[in-house]
């Protein structure tokens, strides 16, 4: 090798010494200090691990605590015999070692959970129900908490479990780590009557609208790319008028209050008005149900985008267990005679909201038509057929009641699943409820008790339409001649309910918009519900015909002005 070779290859040499060097200073500082600080998770039965860190004040001793979501991965500072210390946004704290784990699947520190109601469990993770349930309180033995179901605030979102020897998966939602703490009573501010007991035998109501219910406060989701809103003033328009004015309609937003439509897209009879997949699954003559289609799903996402981008809040409404056409070809989940046979009440065919199926069936479409720019999916018709009580009383009809529920935990069992099932699509759950049940505080015998729904939904709508009220309600001597003030007693009468939840949903309820009412009975009813403290309205006016609303639309005010 000559000089010039050597002189340079010596700096080469150099650089390459000092590259290597860097090198392992990455590679082998991190792992020595993972050996002198060495990585933990913390581990827990509860959701957060709760310390106490000492500090002087005065001259005194006090302490203050700190919670620590299960799952946070920490270093060591100092190991000690029986606690470890690690700092934690930014304070050295003292963790026992029993809450100091390896890995993230030893962090659940749960050998068995305890249902707050009655639920189905699953055979997949997120899969279908199973026909297989927990109830309120019952020992559930836990298997395993896969690390992926474990969020940044330490709760479990699916549990794998055991019940007869065969293996399920539990939403971590509706389960609590003790049976004290599934069998706590958060009903003590609940009103209810015991009007039913004189039918159905002493402590009906209490089991039916207590014991069976959940109520714990949940949390309410306010997604970024989807604000919860309570200024919502929509109208109802069916899917196939919108479809032939759709510049009318879209109008409304700039002469109007009105900010939203509520369009239908599953009706009364079980017609889906879009080219829906579900029914496949479903029935076995799914082209029963789409023959009224107008059009394919991609055309009706275009459709809402376009009304998300002019401004709108695209609400989606489905008409739920008023189904005919499901009920015809379900009959074994459906409302039918001892027998079997559909039982024809009210001239129409009824599935039953106690079917585990019906359920399905009306979640999958919620879940299909959730992924086409909608903000909201409202469910109709969320109850059991009324008038039923006679032949309830003489055993002449079978609602296929398979666990022995509640109407009214049926009900809420349904809103808790689609707003599960929903959650991942970021839309809001909500609820439309006959107006009767709200004043008298029971169910009337069709499920819908407010304080069970608006705990679970995020929106609930009554239906205090004025002429579905007698003479004399709520002390107002003609409810029809005075419709401000019949919102307003509804409303105030709404609102001491839903303050007896600590986490209601929001109200909006639905104004009367047909009938002899014009401009004026419309601002009445909003000022109602404004004057209750309220904003937000959706006018029912059937499907939203042109000639119904244009004579009451100088009405359609600004609930928030």
């Amino acid at each position: 090798m000559n000089k010039h070779n050597r002189k340079i290859s010596r700096p080469i040499r150099i650089g390459l010494s000092f590259i290597i060097a860097v090198a392992l200073i990455i590679v082998f500082v991190p792992l020595l200090n993972n050996v002198i600080h060495p990585i933990k998770y913390i581990a827990s039965s509860e959701n957060t691990l709760t310390v106490s860190i000492p500090y002087i004040i005065n001259g005194e001793v006090d302490e203050t605590t700190l919670e620590i979501p299960r799952g946070t991965q920490v270093h060591i500072s100092e190991k000690g015999a029986e606690t470890s210390q690690i700092k934690y946004k930014g304070q050295l704290v003292s963790i026992p070692n029993e809450n100091l784990v390896d890995s993230l699947e030893n962090c659940v520190q749960i050998e068995n959970v305890y249902p707050r109601r009655l639920i189905n469990l699953r055979e997949k993770k997120g899969g279908k129900l199973s026909d297989e349930v927990v109830t309120k309180g019952e020992k559930v033995k836990v298997l395993k908490v896969d690390p992926q179901d474990l969020d940044t605030t330490g709760n479990v979102k699916w549990y794998q479990v055991e019940k007869d020897g065969k293996e399920y998966y539990l939403s971590g939602q509706y389960v609590e780590t003790s049976k004290e703490l599934a069998l706590t009573d958060y009903s003590s501010s609940i009103s209810y009557s015991t009007y039913w007991d004189a039918y159905y035998g002493e402590n009906y109501s209490k089991d039916a609208y207590i014991d069976q219910i959940d109520y714990k406060p949940q949390e309410v989701p306010n997604y970024e790319n989807n604000p919860l809103r309570e200024d919502i003033n929509a109208v109802h328009v069916s899917l196939e008028k919108l479809v032939e004015n759709k510049d009318y309609y879209m109008n409304l937003n700039d002469t109007t209050g009105i900010n939203s439509l509520a369009i239908e897209i599953k009706g009364d009879g079980g017609s889906i008005f879009y080219d829906s997949d579900v029914p496949e699954d479903y029935l076995s003559n799914p082209s029963e149900v789409t023959s009224s289609s107008l059009m394919s799903k991609d055309e009706l996402s275009s459709l809402f985008k376009e009304l998300q981008d002019d401004g709108f809040y695209v609400i989606a409404r489905i008409v739920t267990f008023k189904d005919a056409i499901f009920a015809s070809q379900n009959p074994d989940d459906s409302f039918t005679d001892q027998n079997g046979n559909l039982v024809l009440h009210n001239d129409e065919y009824w599935p039953s909201a106690f079917s585990r199926k019906a359920w399905s069936y009306n979640v999958d479409i919620a879940k299909e038509i959730a992924q086409c720019n909608v903000n909201e999916i409202q469910f109709d018709y969320v109850r059991f057929p009324d008038g039923t009580l006679s032949k309830a009383l003489d055993g002449t009809i079978d609602l296929h009641n398979t666990y022995n529920e509640s109407k009214t935990s049926a009900l809420q069992g349904f809103l808790i699943y689609a707003k599960e099932e929903l959650a991942q699509y970021e839309v809001y759950v909500a609820a439309d409820i006959f107006a009767w049940p709200v004043v008298a505080q029971d169910d009337q015998d069709i499920g819908q008790f407010l304080p069970a729904i608006a705990n679970v939904v995020d929106i609930v709508s009554p239906m205090p339409y004025t002429d579905h009220f007698s003479m004399g309600a709520m002390g107002i001597d003609d409810p029809t001649a005075n419709p401000e003030e019949t919102l307003y007693q509804f409303s105030l009468i709404t609102k001491k309910t839903l303050d007896s939840i600590e986490t209601p949903a929001i109200y909006r309820t639905w104004i009367q918009g047909y009938g002899d009412f014009g401009p004026d009975e419309m601002v009445a009813q909003i000022n109602g519900i404004k004057k209750a403290g309220y904003q937000g309205y959706m006018v029912w006016a059937g499907s939203g015909d042109q000639e119904i609303l244009d004579p009451r639309k100088d009405g359609f005010i600004d609930s928030a002005s």
